[in-house]
Parts: structure tokens; sequence; C-alpha cells
């Protein structure tokens, strides 16, 4: 876990409370999990509804558990139906993320018998190209992506009506931001406020967590969006360009270091994809050092509270970013290590938060297993959480 420290307090220039925005970086299914694991701890630590928070950016999986919060959903009822779903709750999302695109693998099984026909006459016509140039060229076969995403929106969608909220980033009481890349240009595209492009909450998550090679692009008037973590790990920079004062940045994705032998054996040893995992680490994080290097050069107001694992953080790194079975050991792994990393660095968090008017509770009287909700029907729970965020709201207001 670590902060870049502010050196000009904005709040105190302008006279008004502190405004804190949330970021949930780009992380796969195993992110988002560990993001709510983390964001319960906070809730717990702080006292205060993160639902209550006055701007939210998330990026791939961190855009479908923002997208929850903007909607009133509390890190804890997400919380709860990861480790002891019941019915009434939130329905498990598994059907929603892996759906095979079987329509599109038959669309492009039409294309094969010109494909394989260029391939051979190319190979036969004496221009220059061997066998392994006619293997390369079956893949044009292969659809766009491996499986459709499309339940994702469907998903969202329908939790939102049956909420009784909407599906507009306008009608949202606190601003959202979720980001996706335009893949015929490369840019990274902002679908909240001020944005100008259109586009549902629930499509622009589906569109945020599009990762390439493993879901097809979706299209949004008329261009193709994929992951918005390809561009940027974090948009730290949409928070701060939204005045925010305060901003906690969650980052599930980390390298592990493993010079101490913590795997017992190089990561080569065990295989491609203990390879790619740890490439794909090492670039993503890279690029979120990079950023807040710069942050805190140009923004020396604005304080910024990172949590993520540490780098020996065995645990973590066994899992595949995709990997949805494991959500119960990751929510309540992130739980705990982010109550200890509270512990470890107590006075420092205490003084940080201080600034922005904000309380800590002690870490350590903390349970190591967060409480459940002790509320069996669905409207006991919604009652429960709309009490939270407004005893939260009235504490900021007094404060």
């Amino acid at each position: 876990m670590v902060k870049t420290r502010r050196r000009v307090p904005r709040r105190t220039r302008r006279g008004a409370r502190s405004k804190v925005a949330l970021v949930c970086a780009g992380g796969g299914i195993t992110g988002a999990v560990y993001e709510i694991g983390c964001l319960r701890a906070l809730e717990d630590l702080l006292g205060c509804s993160l639902t209550d928070l006055d701007l939210y950016v998330g990026v791939s999986g961190g855009a479908f558990v923002t997208s929850l919060l903007a909607n009133e959903i509390s890190p804890k009822e997400m919380y709860d139906a990861i480790a002891a779903p019941r019915p009434g709750s939130l329905t498990d999302p598994t059907g929603a993320l892996f759906r095979v695109g079987l329509g599109e693998f038959w669309r492009r099984s039409l294309r094969a018998p010109r494909v394989v026909t260029d391939a051979l006459l190319a190979r036969l016509g004496g221009e220059g190209r061997d066998w392994s140039d006619v293997a390369w060229a079956l893949f044009e076969l292969l659809p766009a992506g491996l499986l459709d995403n499309s339940g994702i929106e469907e998903y969202l969608s329908a939790l939102f009506a049956s909420r009784g909220r909407g599906n507009e980033f306008e009608g949202l009481s606190k601003p959202l931001h979720v980001i996706a890349v335009d893949l015929d240009n490369g840019e990274a595209v902002d679908f909240g406020p001020g944005g100008g492009h259109e586009a549902t909450v629930s499509k622009a998550v589906q569109a945020s967590t599009a990762l390439p090679g493993l879901y097809r692009p979706v299209r949004i008037g008329g261009r193709d969006y994929v992951d918005g973590g390809v561009k940027k790990t974090a948009h730290i920079n949409l928070a701060i360009q939204g005045g925010a004062d305060l901003v906690i940045c969650v980052n599930p994705i980390v390298p592990i270091d493993n010079r101490s032998g913590a795997l017992s054996s190089h990561l080569s040893s065990k295989g491609i994809t203990y390879v790619l995992d740890q490439v794909l680490r090492i670039a993503l994080h890279g690029r979120m050092q990079y950023g807040l290097e710069r942050y805190k050069m140009e923004h020396p107001e604005v304080d910024i509270l990172l949590i993520e694992p540490s780098r020996d953080d065995l645990r973590m790194f066994s899992y595949n970013i995709m990997r949805y079975s494991a959500r119960k050991i990751v929510a309540a792994h992130a739980y705990r290590s982010t109550l200890q990393a509270f512990t470890a660095r107590e006075d420092e968090y205490r003084r940080l938060l201080r600034r922005h008017g904000i309380a800590l509770r002690d870490p350590g009287r903390l349970p190591h297993v967060p409480q459940m909700n002790p509320y069996g029907s669905r409207l006991a729970r919604a009652l429960s959480g709309s009490l939270d965020i407004l005893s939260s709201a009235l504490r900021r207001k007094a404060g």
C-alpha cells in the first residue's frame, strides 16, 4: 500500500470540505473481487458508506464495481453476495461472464473455404510463402473474441431496474466515469459526464470489461471498444480533474517479487501461464507507478491513497485474473490484507485522512472476518443499506 503526499491543501484554500473520489483499476474478475474485499474493509475502517463519496472512476473489473457503488449498492452487500449468497441478494453473475459467442464462430467458419483456398494458392503459386504462412492464415477464421460478454450488460441492466435505479449516467446522484478503449484509433474514451459519448451505464461497463482475445469488442454508436485497462490501468486524472482533494485508488494487479523464493523455483519453470501473467502484471503496474509519479509532481495539492497487494503476496498471484471460482478466498484475503496494511501504517494513514475530515477506526480492533448482514429479507437489507448511506451523509455534513 502506497500513497503520495500533498503539500498544498486545496480544501483549505477554497474553504470547502474535502472532495473524495474512488478509483477502481482494472484486473479482471479476480481483481474486481479483490476490490470488493478491500472496499468492505475500508467501510469498517472509515465508518462511512463508500456509496456516499463524491466521484467514481472505474476501469475494466473496477468499472463493474464502481457502477454498483454509484447505484448505491454497498461493498457490504457485494461482499455478502460473494461470501454467503442468499435468495433475494445479488445473484451469481457466472453465466453473464462466461457466455460462448457461438454465432460469431459460425459466421467465421463460413469463410473457411475462401481463406484456405487463398492460402494454398499463394503457397503453390510461387509467392515465396511456406506452410507456416498457410497455418497463420487460418487464424483469420478465429473470432475477434472467444467469449461474448453481453451477459454483463444484461445482468447490470436487470439489476439496476430491480432496484428502481436508472441506467443513465446523467441520472446518477454522483458522477461515474467508465473508461473503455476505441479499438480502431487506440484512444481511451470516458463514457461518464462530459465525455461526449452516448451509452448506458451497463453498456459502458460491458465495453470496459471486454478483455481483448477473451471477449469480442463491444460496438457502441458504430465504434468498437475493448477493455479500458489496455490504455491505462487507472484513470486517476479524471478524479483530479473532477476536483478531488483525496483520491482512494484500489489497484489489484501487482507483479510478484520472487527474489525471496516464495514460489520455491523460477517463474519460467511453472509454464507459460505464469510467465504471461507476470509480464501482464509488470506492464500494468509499471504504467500505474509512472502515472502516480506524474500526478505527484503535477498535482501536489491532491492526496492519493493507493491500496494494492504487496509484491510478496503469493495468494493473489496464485489466481489467474479471470478465475471466478476463487472469489470467496480472494475477497476474504483482500479484507484481511487491507486491515493489516492499515495496522502497519496506522499513524501515517490517520494523519492523511484527518486532513480530509475522515476519522480512522482502530484497525487492530476490527475482526479478521467481516460481519455479515443479519437481515434475511431483501427489503430489510435494502433498508439497512439506505440507513447506512443516510448516516454517512449526515456525518460528512456535520463534519
